[in-house]
């Protein structure tokens, strides 16, 4: 493209055929709408044709194409939220699941594997970059489509709910009655010598002539489209939680029930944590430990809280509700109508108590239509996971656990806190509730199994740790799982609460999964406000969010509560974990976070239980996580520093007290103040004489 403001004349600037001045008219008006008003939201900032040059008939006519191929995706683009070059490569899958174009596969594939087939295979091509490197020139697509068949075969087989991937795709409006063929062949450029040969075989290979040139609208490709950009979460996080929802109804119902409705996305959500570790490993990834738990007792305390949001929701008439619910009044029929749900029930339910569980239907699809590609980076932890995905798009990921250890930095960690067999389901649920849980990554700080059920080394291990942090526990004689969740560091020792609304306290079990958010926050927070703090929360108790007071810190005189709370006061918190571990308690209220109960069962009225275990993890993504390490590490390194310090300074006053003999003399002293006080105390005789 030239401008008007190159160094070069107008006259060799403006090309001279009539295609090319009106092509140019448009990028020089394309250059000006960006000079005022900026790029486009989802312009594809990479996307620049390369200069028109003089040359021969070919030349011409190559580029004539391009600048109608141009103006038609970008005539998409007025219509659908989707960058440029993402709409090429859909239109041209299209084209080739329309048209029944044998996939080049060993061996035919399902409806769902033939479009991610055509996917792999169109790979990192881009015919509007201004710079192709000579990698993606070369690059073979083939050895990422085998990993990805592979892969998914075994995800349609033993992961995802039967038949889900073709709901999907007759959900795009493509046929799914006939299965397309294998051509068994292979897609490869390595009979070309050139980068020059490769692009021209590219050009015709990916060319999506035969659609850019129909005449009037393609129906058909539109609907395609739209269900690309609802499913991929382009259209708002209410149509991908719309479209997940549809995939759950059952002979064109209107309804879904509940537990159908919680596991396609907690399957999705394997899924994708499966898939993305395939992609991004060079080592065997073992699919048994991403199978779905299959009995429903492991999913009822979601199932019901789901329930039980729609059962209070048509006794209120139909209408939405804020705050405080009672997730205790649970009426569980086993009859099949007492478990169905509305559209709208799911909607609002999902909003409110675990918004991030609309990401499980657009991570699915992100990683199988973008992660398999020739030029994929292969990482085992993938830092900058969440920058593969478009702007408004968060990734749900099954977090890895990790922890420090003597012999490595780094290690596979175990939860003590949940039944194995449910574990990756916990998991899901809490990852389903803010964006830092659901970035991929737990990191143990603390485990009363590994480090002794001790308050003191719970607080020493999150103290100073930068970054957010959830707190399990198992409470005794049948109170369920509970805990708390903050974004904001355990940044000092203090008698003041401080935080910010992003917190919630929670209940994981057994009785229905409850979640309560500061009053006034709206539930949206996920994760993304910033650190804040609050010192005389005496006089707001609406805003007291995190408690940290150690007895050590007032030497026990402030008459405080001592030791880690949320919500209520300070001397009686409504979420506390007791120094001593003697009078801790878990109430069902007070004017920071919604009313509702925590523990299960049937607790005293002041919510008293004795701790049976409790987990502290650090929360987020690597990069994240191991910054908020560093941070602890340096705080923990300056507190050490003081305290040498004030050692080093005790020492010299001693010496400098010996050197001018008033030693012995301090150390007595005592004796002359006893000697000079009323009642004569006798220091120089034995009592009794």
């Amino acid at each position: 493209m030239h401008s008007l403001h190159d160094d070069n004349s107008i006259d060799n600037a403006i090309p001279h055929t009539t295609t090319q001045r009106i092509f140019f008219c448009v990028e020089e008006m394309d250059n000006l709408i960006g000079w005022c008003y900026g790029p486009s939201k989802y312009k594809d900032t990479t996307l620049e044709t390369e200069p028109f040059r003089m040359g021969n008939s070919a030349s011409s006519s190559k580029t004539a194409d391009l600048a109608k191929e141009r103006t038609y995706i970008r005539g998409l683009g007025n219509r659908f939220p989707l960058g440029d070059s993402e709409l090429r490569k859909y239109v041209w899958c299209y084209q080739q699941l329309a048209t029944g174009v044998p996939t080049p596969t060993e061996s035919d594939g399902s409806p769902l594997q033939s479009l991610v087939v055509w996917s792999a295979v169109y790979g990192d091509y881009n015919p509007y970059a201004k710079v192709q490197s000579e990698s993606i020139h070369a690059a073979d697509p083939m050895p990422s489509v085998r990993k990805l068949m592979e892969a998914l075969s075994i995800v349609e087989q033993h992961i995802l709910p039967s038949g889900l991937g073709k709901r999907f795709i007759e959900s795009l409006g493509l046929n799914t009655s006939q299965q397309v063929p294998s051509a068994n062949s292979s897609v490869n450029f390595h009979k070309h010598t050139s980068s020059e040969d490769i692009a021209a075989w590219q050009s015709n290979y990916y060319s999506i002539s035969s659609v850019a040139n129909e005449e009037g609208s393609n129906y058909p490709l539109e609907d395609f489209l739209e269900g690309i950009s609802a499913s991929c979460g382009r259209r708002g996080s209410r149509s991908s939680l719309t479209k997940m929802f549809m995939l759950s109804c059952k002979d064109g119902s209107k309804t879904a029930h509940a537990k159908d409705a919680i596991c396609t996305a907690y399957c999705l959500t394997l899924a994708a944590s499966y898939l993305k570790n395939v992609a991004t490993s060079t080592e065997p990834i073992d699919w048994k430990s991403f199978l779905p738990q299959k009995s429903d007792q492991d999913r009822k305390a979601m199932v019901d809280s789901l329930i039980n949001y729609a059962k209070k929701r048509r006794q209120d008439g139909g209408g939405g509700f804020a705050g405080n619910f009672d997730y205790s009044a649970t009426s569980n029929s086993s009859g099949e109508e007492s478990g169905a749900v509305t559209l709208d029930e799911f909607l609002e339910w999902a909003e409110s108590t675990v918004p991030i569980i609309c990401s499980a239907l657009p991570t699915f699809l992100h990683v199988i239509l973008s992660y398999f590609t020739p030029n994929n980076k292969t990482k085992q932890d993938d830092d900058d996971s969440s920058k593969r995905f478009p702007p408004g798009v968060t990734p749900l990921w099954i977090p890895s656990l990790t922890v420090e250890t003597k012999e490595s930095a780094t290690s596979r960690a175990s939860s003590s806190f949940v039944d194995p067999s449910a574990a990756l389901f916990d998991l899901f649920t809490l990852s389903c509730t803010s964006i830092p849980l659901a970035s991929g990554r737990w990191h143990r700080l603390f485990s009363s199994e590994a480090n002794g059920l001790s308050c003191n080394r719970l607080m020493h291990s999150i103290l100073g740790f930068g970054g957010p942090t959830l707190i399990l526990i198992r409470a005794k004689n049948g109170y369920g799982t509970f805990g708390a969740y903050t974004f904001t560091p355990w940044s000092q020792e203090s008698a003041a609460f401080y935080g910010n609304s992003d917190c919630f306290l929670f209940r994981l079990g057994p009785e229905p999964f409850a979640l309560y958010r500061p009053k006034g926050s709206g539930g949206t927070t996920f994760g993304m406000d910033d650190f804040g703090t609050k010192n005389n929360n005496e006089k707001d108790e609406t805003r007291n969010y995190q408690y940290f007071n150690p007895e050590s810190r007032s030497k026990g005189y402030d008459e405080l509560a001592h030791g880690i709370g949320f919500g209520g006061t300070s001397d009686q918190p409504r979420l506390y974990i007791d120094e001593i571990l003697d009078g801790s308690c878990a109430k069902s209220n007070d004017l920071t976070f919604d009313n509702g109960p925590l523990l299960s069962g049937n607790p005293s009225s002041n919510g008293g239980f004795e701790v049976e275990a409790i987990e502290a993890w650090g929360v987020g993504t690597t990069q994240q996580i191991e910054e908020a390490l560093f941070a602890r590490d340096a705080q923990r390194d300056e507190a050490a520093k003081r305290i040498r310090q004030a050692m080093k300074g005790a020492k010299g006053q001693f010496m400098e007290d010996m050197q001018a003999g008033l030693i012995g003399n301090k150390n007595f002293q005592h004796r002359e103040q006893m000697r000079g006080r009323d009642g004569g105390c006798n220091m120089d005789k034995d009592g009794g004489d």
